[in-house]
């Protein structure tokens, strides 16, 4: 059967196609009802929220305060944060050649008073120091070491009672007079002369001797009476006299003090002792 046979043209590729029949209208929807004024939103809907963001701010703050603390320097001084460009350098104290308040030299002289004897540096800081009751072993050495040369040593006959033996430890100009006990004899605690010194040289081994009242050996006659002696005592040498300084320092009382004398030939001082006043 073809399209002939059913009374219709046959359709050719060409032809429009028939138009569609229309649709119908959509009905309109309905209108909404106005929403009521309402009370408050529901208490939480949103809490979270704000939780979240005060939560993420606090720790920010967290990071930031460890940040700063990490990278601050150790100390209570805060960090240079510029270094310095125009400033000139501070210069560093130099190493004094001088001792410490609390140091000592070398010896260069040898100071004698009422008490003992003192080694002194040149800033007549005492380096050694003796007194007359003391153990005369460490006397020795120091002097040893500053004379630069070891004493002779002899002993001097006492009288058996009243005057005990002593070992004399002799440098060239100097010499030490140290008593020995003997068994029931008196003790170096209870003697009034337990040692004693006398020198006739001003300097030994570059060593200054140095005695009181601005004597020396070779001082004259008249400056060792205007240093105003206690006592004039002849010797027995013709014209010699023994001069008494300091005659009432003697004293047994701690510590132990002697007097000074200066022997002379009869024109100068030839040798200055340091004795017990009382023992003459």
């Amino acid at each position: 059967m073809s399209w002939s046979d059913l009374g219709v043209p046959e359709p050719s590729g060409n032809e429009a196609p028939a138009p569609k029949p229309p649709k119908p209208p959509k009905p309109p929807k309905p209108a909404r009802e106005p929403r009521e004024p309402g009370g408050p939103r529901e208490p939480g809907s949103r809490t979270p929220l704000i939780l979240g963001i005060v939560a993420g701010v606090l720790l920010v703050a967290v990071v930031v305060t460890l940040a700063i603390a990490l990278t601050r320097p150790s100390g209570d001084t805060p960090a240079q944060t510029t270094a310095p460009t125009s400033a000139a350098p501070t210069a560093q104290p130099s190493q004094s050649a001088t001792t410490a308040p609390d140091e000592t030299g070398e010896p260069v002289g040898l100071d004698f008073s009422g008490t003992g004897f003192a080694l002194v540096d040149a800033d007549g800081d005492p380096v050694f120091t003796f007194g007359w009751r003391d153990d005369v072993k460490e006397a020795v050495t120091a002097l040893t070491e500053a004379f630069g040369a070891a004493p002779t040593q002899r002993v001097e006959p006492g009288d058996g009672s009243h005057y005990p033996d002593y070992t004399v430890y002799q440098w060239d100009g100097f010499m030490l007079f140290d008593m020995i006990e003997t068994a029931g004899g008196s003790t170096r605690a209870e003697y009034t002369q337990p040692t004693y010194a006398l020198f006739s040289r001003n300097e030994i081994g570059g060593i200054a001797l140095k005695a009181e009242h601005d004597l020396a050996i070779g001082s004259s006659i008249a400056e060792v009476r205007a240093a105003g002696p206690n006592a004039e005592i002849p010797r027995g040498n013709v014209g010699a006299i023994r001069f008494v300084f300091d005659r009432d320092r003697s004293s047994t009382a701690d510590p132990l003090q002697y007097s000074m004398f200066a022997d002379t030939d009869g024109s100068t001082v030839t040798a200055i002792l340091y004795y017990f006043a009382s023992s003459l």
